[in-house]
Parts: C-alpha cells; sequence; structure tokens
C-alpha cells in the first residue's frame, strides 16, 4: 500500500519541484520502488520537467489530469486513464515512474472550489490506485489553498524543501502551525490527526559560513527533522528540466549528472524516514 507525501512549502524559488521529480525518479531508478508523482500546482512545473508541451496538450486532452480531479463537472474521470506511465522515456527511461499531470486550469479550479466543499476529494480517488504504488508523492503550489489542503488530507507525511537563508526557514514553522490548526478539530481517537513533518531537505546549498549557519540552525530548531543530505546549488538542474529528463535519470557518465549521488542519497533516507509511517 503506498505511503502519500506531500511537498511543500509557502515559499517559491525553494526547489520544491526538483525535490518532487528527483526523489521520485531516484526511488523509481535505483531502488525498484513504484512511484507516482501528482502535479498539483498550476504552473506545472513538475509536468513540464518530464513532458514536453506538445505531448502533455495530446495527453491532458485525451486522457485529463489533475485539473479533472477538482472539476465539479468531470463526473467520469479515471484517475487510472490519466497517469501516464513510466513517463521518463528516451535516451534515459526510467521504469516505474509515473506522472499525473497538471493543467494551468487548475487555477479557475481553485477559484471556484469553496472552503467547504470537502477534504476527501484526492482521497476517494488515491483509493482507486492505492495498492498500485510505493509511495504517491504531491508537489503542491507554495499556497495553503483547498488544493493543498486536499493533499495533505490524503498525505501520511509531508516533506519541506528550503533555502538555507532567513526568509524560507522562517517559513517552516508556519507551514508547521497552517498544518495543526487545520487538523486541529479532529478527533485523536477515531480520526485521521494529520500528516506527520516526514522532514525537511535543504536545497541550492554552499559553502559559505551564511549557509553553513542555517543549515546547523534549522538541524537544531528541528532535531531529528532535517535530512542529513544537502542538496548543493547547481546549474545543471536548469539544464536538466530543459531536457526533459531528471538528473536521476541520467547515465553516471553524463557531465550532468554531477547531483545525482546526493539524489540518490536523498532517496534513500526519504524511504529510511517515511517506511515505518503507519499506513
Amino acid at each position: 500500500m503506498a505511503k502519500i507525501v506531500t511537498v511543500i512549502n509557502f515559499k517559491g524559488g525553494v526547489g520544491k519541484t526538483v525535490i518532487s521529480i528527483e526523489i521520485a525518479t531516484a526511488l523509481a531508478r535505483f531502488y525498484g520502488k513504484r512511484t507516482l508523482l501528482v502535479d498539483l500546482d498550476p504552473q506545472a512545473s513538475a509536468t513540464f520537467y518530464v513532458m514536453e508541451q506538445r505531448k502533455w496538450k495530446e495527453w491532458k486532452d485525451e486522457n485529463g489530469s489533475t485539473y479533472d480531479i477538482f472539476n465539479q463537472q468531470q463526473r467520469s474521470f479515471s484517475i487510472q486513464r490519466a497517469i501516464a506511465r513510466d513517463v521518463v522515456q528516451g535516451k534515459a527511461p526510467v521504469i516505474g515512474f509515473d506522472l499525473l499531470p497538471s493543467n494551468p486550469d487548475l487555477v479557475d479550479v481553485d477559484l471556484g472550489l469553496a472552503e467547504f466543499i470537502g477534504h476527501n476529494i484526492l482521497r476517494r480517488h488515491f483509493d482507486h490506485i492505492y495498492n498500485e504504488y510505493d509511495y504517491i508523492i504531491c508537489d503542491c503550489p507554495p499556497t495553503f489553498n483547498p488544493i493543498t489542503k486536499n493533499a495533505l488530507w490524503a498525505s501520511h507525511a509531508y516533506v519541506v524543501p528550503t533555502v538555507p537563508d532567513f526568509l524560507s526557514t522562517y517559513g517552516i514553522s508556519l507551514l508547521q502551525r497552517s498544518v495543526q490548526k487545520l487538523f486541529a478539530a479532529t478527533n485523536p481517537m477515531t480520526a485521521f490527526t494529520g500528516p506527520v513533518l516526514g522532514g525537511v531537505v535543504l536545497t541550492r546549498f554552499k559553502e559559505t559560513n551564511t549557509h553553513r549557519w542555517y543549515r546547523d540552525q534549522v538541524r537544531f530548531d528541528y532535531k531529528g527533522k532535517v535530512f542529513e543530505q544537502v542538496i548543493s546549488d547547481s546549474i545543471t538542474v536548469a539544464s536538466a528540466a530543459d531536457e526533459h529528463t531528471p538528473i536521476s535519470a541520467l547515465s553516471p557518465k553524463n557531465p550532468a549528472s554531477k547531483l545525482q549521488p546526493e539524489f540518490q542519497s536523498l532517496a534513500r533516507e526519504f524511504i529510511n524516514r517515511i517506511d515505518h509511517l503507519r499506513p
């Protein structure tokens, strides 16, 4: 049965989508895990990371996207049909990494989705694929909107990528409080009490005194909740997105694969942190 994890941060530009993509890819390639990435961000950055725009347009028109999950007029939507199987192909195929693509129309759904509409929309759809995957990873927008809340209601844990600077790390506690408040009214004896903090991932890390100080401070403030593996700052991430091929899918001989050992190590730590959670 799948462990469901939401990747979230209220601040943009912290590497949230890169972490979602690379963990999902590394889990499938290096550890043989069946992984589904669910792109819930209207910007569709995760989708376009691994799908060319022409192919994406054909796919969402014929098979659907995450937009259709929340479209109240779409009564016959099949989540199985909308999933692009083994989405990373070409020169660097990865077996076991699937994608449920996003759609910019999610913006309209967000505007029309009332807060009281219910928190089980996403969970009900996941029930149909729960046994097909080891992990379902939800890449969310940097807002606490109804779609993000749906992802949290469906998740066992959430992971917070952050850059080692003041604004990014300050927002971790705000995010924690928001999640706790969302589930504050639940009965701990009879109901789901919310996802746990699965870990904080430090991204775009540079070996400077400032970054080392913030790294150590975050590890002190969130003792035991910070991934040991940090992800270095590198221009190879941007080039990977341009090529629609995750770094974790590249051959080690490829010069752009410099960060691959870091993502492989991060995925291994992700397994160790997430697998013990109660399904």
